[in-house]
């Protein structure tokens, strides 16, 4: 949706990127309530700041994605306390386990499953790439200018990405 003839709408902006919002940041963290809180937050600072949207700075998804970005690098600021061997008896590697399995069981569809299964077992940035690429249709020309980056380097990384995702879906087969 361009909103070039007039000013968006809240309404407008919801109803249209609400589940590439919402898809992104559940993709970069496989938990729904934590993402659910995220996306509100995310939308609250769209709402306040919608004023200030200008479409010739970023098209509205990009900057629906800074902002998304932005609330998720606050979420994990607020989280780093939680990081410390004293609060495991089996040490940090618990700690920093997604708790997927509530999610996993509701996830009816065994090709969704096992994918989403394989995605748990990458890094976070493999993942986060993988999702700009395959679940967004971004160019990775895109994702490059998003991630202040090479667009050879986001092409490496995307080749490996895939290849672990591959070898992951591999060797559960």
């Amino acid at each position: 949706m361009t909103f070039s003839l007039h000013p968006p709408t809240m309404e407008e902006v919801y109803s249209e990127y609400f589940s590439t919002v919402y898809n992104y940041v559940f993709y970069r963290l496989l938990n729904r309530e934590n993402t659910e809180d995220i996306v509100s937050q995310v939308f609250l600072k769209v709402l306040r700041h919608l004023s200030s949207f200008d479409p010739a700075r970023a098209s509205m998804k990009t900057w629906l994605l800074r902002i998304a970005d932005h609330t998720l690098i606050d979420f994990y600021r607020k989280q780093k306390p939680l990081l410390s061997y004293s609060q495991s008896e089996n040490g940090l590697e618990n700690i920093l386990n997604i708790q997927f399995d509530d999610q996993y069981e509701q996830i009816m569809d065994p090709k969704r499953r096992e994918l989403l299964s394989a995605l748990r077992e990458l890094p976070e940035r493999d993942r986060l790439f993988i999702y700009y690429k395959y679940f967004l249709n971004i160019s990775n020309r895109e994702i490059a200018r998003h991630m202040n980056m090479n667009e050879n380097t986001v092409s490496a990384i995307m080749a490996r990405a895939r290849n672990k995702l591959k070898n992951i879906l591999t060797d559960e087969a």
